[in-house]
């Protein structure tokens, strides 16, 4: 009796693990749970909102060639979260986002089909088979946008690589850049140095060729404006000096309602027009500052003043008057070691250079929504400032050198700024209670002065304004047929252009970060083996 129980028992638990397997299918399709625990298959809250708001087909292409890499397990791992990613994607798209996963074997079509897209494949074999994993973007009107190489080692960003990449097949179109700056970055005519010689002539600076592949530009005189077309998405400041305080409310304006900046401000921009002046005291007596101290303070960060960073450790070796060389502390270098390498923008980069850079700070009175992380600082072996008063007339390194402090371990020479910010204008546009309304005039239907942020704020600060300069990061090459061409030595024009694009995109994009890193290593145990290595090393001796 008991033998046969069991039995039915068991006949019908079978049946009911079968029968809920069966269920499970059809109800349990779509329904997912992140168990990790730094829930790491959860997509950030931007990247859903995109996901939502699309409007037009979009198909991913997921090239892996997985029949090449079979013998590398890490690899195939790899490329299973990037597969399961993309299918939360296309899950949270409302059926916008059409996914396709193809192995290109070699000497197939799918193969051909990679390499004209431009995936990047590296031999894997003694065969000379190539390895594709690479992702393309193709929109309804046929736009592509292509990441030519998948790498495990950057894992940590791949989400925001593909939010970025679908935003911009959303978006095609170009964004319109408002270029606010006191410098000549188109060139021109600038004073000799020299009193009796001719003006010299400066050519357009090559930043601006860079910029104008990828964006519509309109320039905008910092001496005369006064308010900013609703159509541009994105403003560019380079030692915007000689701002009108209506043309600080109107930036103050755009702000507020969600407009996105870059910002590349000075405390003491050695290419201000003013400083190149053959009058000596003409020089002294006009400021090199950029001048946008009060709405700097409106967004959180305040610009040190009077203080220009350097760095002893990254120091570049320049010629002095009586042609020696000496240690240079204002013109410095810096290395993936002092750039934070957990942000989108300058997780990339491997060196910047700068030329007499300032040093940003959260301001004591930044509003508590407000959140400034920084970007770029000096060595905190040796950072340090000095004084704007010893670099008053001609520059003498030497003089420069001997002025220099060590005081400034880690100065932020760059910073993000994200969050709700108040006005730097309170009372409202600069001369509007001077002007009042009449008294026979009816009020106006609506008070268009916003006081606090309407829309989320973001902004990218940069205390260095002479760094865009072609002088400081690239160097003149000539070619075998005689061209001049310039070969950047560091990454500062990649900064700019990964700053405006980094910008860009909707805030939903901007709002994403770097994830937690996907590998869980077994901490526990390589400390064990750690310390029993020295152990017995201690034994050998």
């Amino acid at each position: 009796m008991n033998t046969r129980n069991t039995t039915l028992g068991l006949l019908v638990a079978a049946a009911l693990f079968l029968a809920l397997n069966l269920l499970a299918g059809p109800l349990l399709r779509g329904v997912r749970a992140d168990l990790t625990e730094q829930r790491l298959y959860t997509l950030s809250q931007g990247t859903r909102n995109i996901l939502a708001g699309l409007e037009e087909p979009i198909t991913l292409r997921f090239f892996f060639a997985k029949t090449v890499a079979t013998e590398a397990p890490p690899l195939l791992s790899y490329a299973e979260r990037v597969r399961e990613m993309l299918e939360e994607y296309a899950a949270l798209s409302g059926g916008q986002l059409r996914l396709e996963v193809i192995d290109p074997e070699p000497y197939s079509e799918a193969e051909e089909l990679a390499v004209g897209y431009g995936i990047q494949g590296r031999v894997a074999n003694a065969e000379g088979d190539r390895l594709y994993m690479g992702i393309v973007g193709t929109n309804s009107v046929d736009d592509e946008e292509v990441l030519p190489v998948l790498d495990p080692r950057r894992e940590s960003f791949l989400e925001y690589e593909l939010t970025e990449m679908i935003d911009r097949l959303e978006n095609p179109e170009l964004p319109l850049v408002g270029i606010i700056s006191s410098l000549p970055l188109r060139g021109g005519s600038q004073p000799a140095a020299q009193p009796g010689q001719p003006p010299q002539q400066l050519p357009p600076w090559p930043i601006l060729e860079l910029i104008e592949r990828r964006y519509q530009i309109v320039d905008l005189d910092p001496a005369t404006l006064t308010e900013l077309d609703e159509e541009i998405d994105l403003l560019l400041m380079v030692h915007p000096k000689g701002l009108t305080s209506a043309g600080r409310y109107a930036i103050d304006q755009f702000a507020l309602a969600g407009g996105k900046v870059v910002a590349f401000i000075d405390p003491f921009c050695y290419l201000d027009p003013a400083r190149q002046s053959s009058d000596p005291m003409a020089a002294l007596n006009n400021s090199s500052d950029s001048g946008i101290d009060d709405l700097l303070r409106a967004w959180g960060v305040e610009l040190t003043p009077s203080r220009i960073v350097g760095d002893s450790v990254g120091a570049l070796t320049v010629r002095d008057r009586a042609n020696q060389p000496v240690q240079m502390p204002l013109a410095f270098g810096v290395t993936d070691e002092t750039i934070n390498g957990d942000d989108i923008l300058t997780s990339p980069l491997n060196k910047l250079r700068f030329f007499m850079p300032g040093a940003l700070s959260r301001s004591d009175e930044a509003p508590d929504g407000v959140t400034v992380e920084t970007l770029v600082t000096a060595t905190a072996a040796g950072g340090g400032t000095v004084d704007t008063l010893s670099l008053m007339g001609p520059l003498d390194p030497q003089i420069v050198a001997d002025a220099f402090l060590e005081n400034a371990p880690e100065a932020a020479i760059a910073v993000r700024v994200s969050g709700d910010v108040r006005s730097a204008f309170p009372d409202g546009a600069p001369g509007a209670e001077a002007e009042g309304d009449a008294p026979d005039e009816e009020p106006a239907a609506e008070d268009t002065h916003l006081t606090a942020s309407t829309a989320p704020f973001n902004a990218l600060i940069f205390a260095d304004a002479d760094m865009l300069h072609d002088s400081v990061w690239a160097q003149p090459m000539q070619d075998i047929f005689g061209n001049v061409r310039l070969q950047p030595q560091v990454d500062n024009a990649s900064l700019l252009v990964s700053a405006l694009e980094n910008m860009s995109g909707s805030s939903d994009l901007i709002s994403l970060r770097s994830r937690a890193e996907f590998s869980r290593p077994f901490t526990r145990k390589e400390a064990l083996m750690l310390e029993a290595q020295e152990r017995f090393r201690a034994e050998e001796v």
